[in-house]
């Protein structure tokens, strides 16, 4: 392991605390007519396991000033897959 602990820990306390925030939130009804997707919740859930990765991605150039590495970019890739059975769950309530 790459990553800071302290990095792996806020993270998926990020990953978490987004995902509470969807399933308060739910999700527009125009998602799929506007983005002209048959399956919402998989469109949804791509969206959100992205925008998991992409924050994570940010916030360790903005903490460590650099860009990861191969290793620690598939480690965040994987504090994200950590969290997938409820992910999933979760968005295939829209399909």
């Amino acid at each position: 392991m790459t990553l800071d602990p302290e990095f792996s820990k806020q993270t998926s306390s990020l990953i978490e605390q987004t995902l509470e925030l969807y399933k308060t939130a739910g999700a527009s009804p125009r998602v799929g007519e506007l983005w002209n997707c048959q399956n919402v919740g998989d469109f949804l859930c791509g969206f959100f396991v992205g925008e998991m990765v992409g924050s994570a991605l940010s916030a360790f150039q903005i903490v460590h000033k650099r860009e990861p590495t191969a290793d620690e970019h598939m480690e965040i890739i994987e504090l994200v897959e950590n969290h997938s059975k409820e992910i999933k769950e979760f968005f295939a309530k829209f399909n």
